[in-house]
Formats: structure tokens, C-alpha cells, sequence
């Protein structure tokens, strides 16, 4: 690695340059400090993805905007850090949201998040981060991505997302904790169907199975390591079916889209031709 500081002539600003070479990252820093408030520009440039970060430092309140708006205007982050307290929020727009390197098999925020080092009652955090699509899948879209952590638990409440437009989903009273060294998400997913005859078309479910559905809520448990959800008490139109709810209790994930898709069709299908009798 490099690492290169030097001052202006006047003395009222540093810059620095760091090159790390090992992971692709370039640095370039401008940090105004002789002013009332500190403020700075930072250039980031991480393989091929380049990013502008303007910040300032005001009454110990960080603020920082992150963009670029020559190769990828549509992502833009802002937020802000308070520090005595700790007080964060991180507010994000996408075009495409790529979750697999949120929470793939062997990504960082899972690995954080399971050594519990944020349930702490002092750090109070909010995150928000809205896009368009997500990453390598056409059939979600309009993501609302909202997570909370606060007196020591961790949330993602209100987040919401469409399935084309066909169905809207919206998790609620969600709790992320450690159980047996495995990081699980708890909490219940309201579903509104918006055209039911599209979802049985995407399914290609036989038309004497085709039955009227408005709205599906379930309670759920997901474990990022295992990728399996267990879903229990699945009300169809406030109404339970105990079969359906053994066909559904546990979805594995499969490792590709693709799989999934093929998997899914079945097993919903399955539930179908069930709840139709």
C-alpha cells in the first residue's frame, strides 16, 4: 500500500492519497479543517466502480453525501453520524439492488451481525435504501429496504417490495437475532394480491384450480445460514388451511434463480391445488 499527505501553503487544508493494491482501492482526500465546520472531499475509486464522498463535521454530527454522477447517477447514499450519543441514519437510492452481496453465503453484514456486536442499547441506527429492481431478478421491483437497530434489537419493520404487478409485500414486527450461532430473522409478511388471474398465469396453475385470493399473511422465520424459511399460521383471506400449512413449512432456497423459480412454482402450485380442494 501508499499512503501520501501533504498541506496547502496556507495550512488550512490536508491532502492524502491512499492506494491499497491488494483490494483495488484508491483514496483521494480533501479535508478542510481550519474552518468553522470541518468539511471534505474524498474520491473512491473500488475496482471498476468509481464514487464522490462529500462530508462535513459540524457539532460533532458527521454528515456525508455519496454519489457519482457521471458513470451511475441513480446511486446515491446520504447520512449522518452523531457522536456523542451514537446516533446514525443511511438513506440510499438505487436503480437495481443486488441482495446476494448483502446477504450472500459468505458476506459481511451477515458475519457483523452474528457476532452481536450491535445489539447494543447506546447505538441507535436507521437505515432506508429504496430501488427500482433487484439484481439478476426482473419479477421484484419498487424495494423499500427499512431496518432499525434500537435499545439493543435489530428490525427490519415496514419493508416493502412488489412482485411485478401482481402482489405487494410488506414485513412486519420482525426481530434479526442469534440462535445457535445461526443469525434468524422472525416476523410476519402481509401479501396483497393485486390480480390474482396473473399470478395463476405466471404459475401456469391448471384453470380449475384458479380460486379467488385477496390477501395472504403468514408468520415466518428465515436463517441466513441454512437459507431455509419456516413459515406458520398462513391465513387466506383470514382464513386458515392446515394443509397448506404443511406443504409450506419449510422453503429451502436454492443456490441460483433459476432453481428457485422451478422450485417455487411447484411448491406453490402444490398449495393450490390444496387450498382449491
Amino acid at each position: 500500500f501508499e499512503i501520501e499527505t501533504f498541506l496547502n501553503e496556507d495550512k488550512s487544508k490536508i491532502f492524502s492519497e491512499i492506494d491499497l493494491n491488494l483490494i483495488k482501492l484508491k483514496i483521494k482526500n480533501e479535508l478542510n479543517y481550519k474552518a468553522k465546520n470541518i468539511t471534505g472531499k474524498s474520491e473512491i475509486s473500488f475496482l471498476k466502480q468509481k464514487r464522490i464522498a462529500e462530508y462535513n463535521i459540524e457539532e460533532e454530527v458527521f454528515n456525508f453525501h455519496l454519489f457519482d454522477k457521471i458513470d451511475d447517477p441513480n446511486v446515491t447514499y446520504t447520512g449522518n453520524f452523531n457522536l456523542k450519543p451514537f446516533y446514525a441514519s443511511l438513506k440510499g437510492e438505487l436503480n437495481k439492488i443486488n441482495f446476494n452481496y448483502l446477504f450472500g453465503y459468505n458476506d459481511l453484514i451477515v458475519q457483523l451481525l452474528k457476532t452481536e456486536i450491535l445489539n447494543h442499547k447506546n447505538i441507535d441506527f436507521k437505515l432506508n435504501i429504496t430501488a427500482e429492481n433487484v439484481d439478476n431478478n426482473s419479477n421484484f421491483k419498487n424495494i423499500i429496504l427499512n431496518s432499525k437497530i434500537q435499545d439493543g434489537l435489530v428490525d427490519t419493520d415496514n419493508t416493502k417490495f412488489a412482485w411485478r404487478d401482481f402482489a405487494d409485500f410488506e414485513l412486519m414486527e420482525s426481530l434479526i437475532y442469534v440462535r445457535d450461532g445461526e443469525l434468524v430473522l422472525d416476523g410476519k409478511l402481509n401479501i396483497n394480491i393485486n390480480d390474482y388471474n396473473k399470478v395463476y398465469s405466471f404459475l401456469l396453475t391448471p384453470k380449475n384450480y384458479r380460486t379467488k385470493i385477496e390477501k395472504i399473511d403468514l408468520n415466518f422465520t428465515y436463517n441466513f445460514d441454512k437459507k431455509i424459511a419456516t413459515l406458520t399460521n398462513i391465513k387466506i383471506d383470514n382464513k386458515i388451511n392446515e394443509n397448506i400449512n404443511k406443504i409450506l413449512m419449510d422453503v429451502i432456497l436454492k443456490k441460483n434463480n433459476f432453481q428457485n423459480k422451478i422450485y417455487f412454482k411447484n411448491l406453490l402450485n402444490q398449495a393450490i391445488k390444496s387450498y382449491a380442494g
